[in-house]
């Protein structure tokens, strides 16, 4: 049962080391010289407000969205700096909506950070004696990442809007028969306690974050490129698209397919998301897009920015944080 499993209560000392962990923002370059806050989509506490931190460092202020649309319509207006913007989970896979936003709006990809989604169970403090939760509420995404602790504790399941925003209602209305799964930053935000943490099945559990902003980024030190574009409906068209980035030895690291949405042809009409190594404006990458440019029925370049450090290279990084903190269960 869950009340074997319990480890203590989060410290107030570890609670400060969950947020200041990223103080310096060691996986972005703005840290907190940001001037206006950064949006995300969510509650406080949620795993997209926990990258802006890994990003941006601690000192920087964010703006919950209660929307992919309204995340974009903040930094569109200048009501946010930056935004950031799930696109992919390594155990999900890629978020549709936030690719097929990047169609719709005139916004320019200025970094992009990944970030290690570490599920934890949370209550509301317990009484002396008192006993754990048997009903667990978050998103129904997280509750089927962590579907076989879940099963092996025996504990139901309910849906929540997300995963923050289940910690929040049980906090407001105090509810203390109900558990959340989220993020280490939301038990910091409503006073919870941390009943375990890193209960997802799948120990490897990654999300990638496209940061937005109204122009491009600053000449960044490991360039990637992102590009859309489309190709004719003819045999080879889409492999001579990318023979244009072969033929100049420039490496592809993610090709994505999505039906065009907004389109006066009836049927399947496909765009391509294309990521590359190296900058627009280099040689290599510069001419790839030129060719791209004589040879496809719609080309738009997201941006230039520096690439997310290796995932190796940052759960290294992490091997003295709160991640790996004593003082919290590990599943």
């Amino acid at each position: 049962r869950v009340a074997a499993l319990r480890a203590p209560a989060l410290r107030p000392r570890t609670l400060r080391r969950v947020v200041a962990a990223a103080e310096t923002g060691p996986y972005g370059q703005h840290g907190a010289a940001v001037e206006g806050p950064v949006a995300f989509q969510g509650e406080h506490g949620a795993y997209s407000e926990e990258a802006v931190f890994q990003h941006f460092g601690s000192a920087v202020s964010t703006m919950p969205c209660a929307s992919f649309e309204d995340l974009f319509a903040a930094v569109e207006s200048g009501d946010a700096s930056y935004g950031m913007l799930p696109m992919e989970n390594s155990q999900a896979g890629s978020i549709n909506k936030a690719y097929d936003l990047l169609m719709d709006f005139d916004l320019r990809v200025a970094g992009e950070t990944v970030l290690r989604v570490q599920h934890a169970l949370l209550a509301l403090p317990r009484e002396p004696g008192e006993s754990t939760p048997l009903r667990v509420r978050s998103h129904p995404q997280a509750l089927a990442q962590c579907e076989r602790y879940l099963a092996a504790n025996g504990l139901s399941i309910e849906a929540g809007s997300d995963t923050a925003g289940s910690a929040k209602e049980i906090a407001a209305a105090g509810e203390r028969g109900v558990a959340a799964i989220c993020s280490r930053l939301a038990a910091a935000r409503y006073g919870m306690d941390i009943l375990a943490l890193g209960i997802e099945d799948y120990k490897y559990n990654f999300t990638r974050f496209f940061v937005l902003a109204k122009g491009d980024a600053a000449t960044p030190a490991n360039p990637k490129t992102s590009v859309i574009f489309a190709v004719g409906d003819k045999p080879g068209a889409l492999c001579a698209a990318l023979e244009e980035f072969g033929k100049r030895s420039v490496n592809l690291v993610k090709l994505e397919s999505r039906p065009r949405r907004r389109t006066a042809m009836p049927g399947f009409n496909y765009i391509f998301y294309l990521d590359c190594m190296g900058h627009h404006a280099d040689g290599p990458v510069r001419d790839a897009i030129v060719g791209l440019l004589s040879s496809c029925a719609f080309v738009k370049l997201l941006g230039s920015y520096d690439a997310a450090p290796p995932v190796l290279e940052q759960m290294a990084k992490e091997d003295a944080g709160p991640i790996n903190d004593p003082g919290l269960m590990q599943i």
